[in-house]
């Protein structure tokens, strides 16, 4: 079992997986150093912009991610995206419960395999809004629903950064889409918006490379 080195955010290794022969995927898994049982991976840029599109479109400024997990190895844990400065035009957006411009994506993230092609990196990150999320802004409020995928760059040894990134959003398309989970042989990520009963596919693009700062550990190939 060799190691890659990891490379951030976003939070997992692709291979060349064919559709037909993939029955079911074995992940790569965050292994902590021996003795570490909890792990607090963050992410935090103040000035990033980030942009929503979907069945409105939403801006905003400033990003802080948080993934956890609570094993020596794992390749799941729960998570929290936080927006700031959010913006639907002129009106400041919020999530049920915060202050005007904040808006807090309770979650839950997950290592998976790309398809194949996919990222320029071979590892993925799975975020899922759990169970959904209502944006409010002004009078017009948003129900997102779905996944993220995150980009990561190829690990190595032992390292105390994960960078990943979001991609482009394309037609409300996200530019990563399609991973391999460990049931196989592969799924579509994707997020979804609703508002006055109408829906539409959405993507989230955010600005920059994402850095993670974690304790050491390493990212262990399947």
């Amino acid at each position: 079992m060799r190691y890659l080195k990891l490379y951030l955010l976003a939070a997992l290794i692709m291979t060349a997986f064919s559709i037909t022969t993939v029955a079911r995927a074995t992940l790569p898994s965050i292994l902590n150093l021996s003795g570490v049982t909890s792990n607090s991976i963050h992410a935090l840029d103040l000035l990033a912009k980030t942009v929503f599109t979907g069945i409105v479109n939403i801006t905003g400024e400033g990003y802080k991610f948080t993934l956890k997990d609570n094993f020596e190895m794992t390749s799941l844990g729960p998570a929290l995206l936080t927006f700031t400065n959010v913006l639907f035009g002129t009106k400041k957006c919020k999530a049920n419960g915060d202050t005007a411009g904040n808006v807090l994506v309770p979650g839950e993230w997950h290592t998976v395999l790309a398809l194949s092609g996919g990222g320029a990196k071979l590892f993925l990150l799975l975020f899922l809004v759990t169970p959904s999320l209502v944006v409010e802004c002004e009078g017009t409020n948003i129900t997102i629903t779905g996944d993220q995928l995150l980009d990561a760059v190829e690990f190595g040894k032992e390292t105390e950064i994960l960078e990943t990134v979001t991609g482009t959003c394309v037609k409300n398309r996200p530019e990563f889409a399609t991973y391999v989970d460990d049931q196989g042989p592969f799924e579509n990520a994707g997020l979804k918006s609703e508002t006055g009963g109408l829906k539409s596919a959405s993507c989230l693009e955010v600005q920059g490379i994402q850095v993670f700062v974690l304790l050491m550990a390493e990212v262990m190939e399947p």
